[in-house]
């Protein structure tokens, strides 16, 4: 009697163990996928098929050296923005709504410095006069300006 117990018991455990396994299991099934994330392009070197490359394109000096480049194509774009010339000053544009919405999303909030290729002081300037058309109500805090929307019958 004692040995039958004995066998019972122990296939008992291997059972539950087998199930604690499968559990373990099904949980690890069941993780949600963990999002990716994005490398920038210009950390990546252009590396196409048959192209030689050089152990200097994946160091430091390498990334130093893309980052100048990057620099110097950001500031022909800022110098191509109608805000960016010395003679303007955007704080005498809050009357114009329609110019200002350029600088604002869908949604109303201000774009930021990288994507308007404003400087900074320029940047400040424009956000500056997008917050005094708001305050006497010429612009709309939380939309874009109603100029940039589609009339009725345009196909869009």
């Amino acid at each position: 009697m004692n040995r039958s117990f004995h066998t019972i018991s122990r296939t008992l455990q291997d059972t539950s163990k087998i199930s604690s396994v499968k559990r373990a299991f099904e949980s690890a099934n069941s993780i949600k996928e963990i999002p990716r994330k994005t490398i920038d392009n210009r950390f990546i070197p252009d590396l196409t098929n048959k192209k030689r490359y050089n152990p200097f394109d994946f160091s430091i000096a390498s990334q130093r050296f893309q980052s100048k480049i990057f620099n110097v194509k950001k500031s022909k774009i800022m110098e191509n923005s109608s805000f960016n010339s010395s003679e303007i000053n955007p704080l005498d544009f809050y009357t114009l709504p329609h110019l200002l919405s350029n600088y604002v999303n869908t949604s109303g909030q201000i774009l930021h410095r990288s994507v308007t290729g404003l400087s900074a002081k320029k940047q400040k300037q424009v956000s500056k006069a997008i917050r005094r058309a708001r305050s006497f109500g010429f612009m709309s805090c939380v939309a874009n300006d109603v100029s940039t929307f589609p009339k009725r019958g345009d196909s869009l």
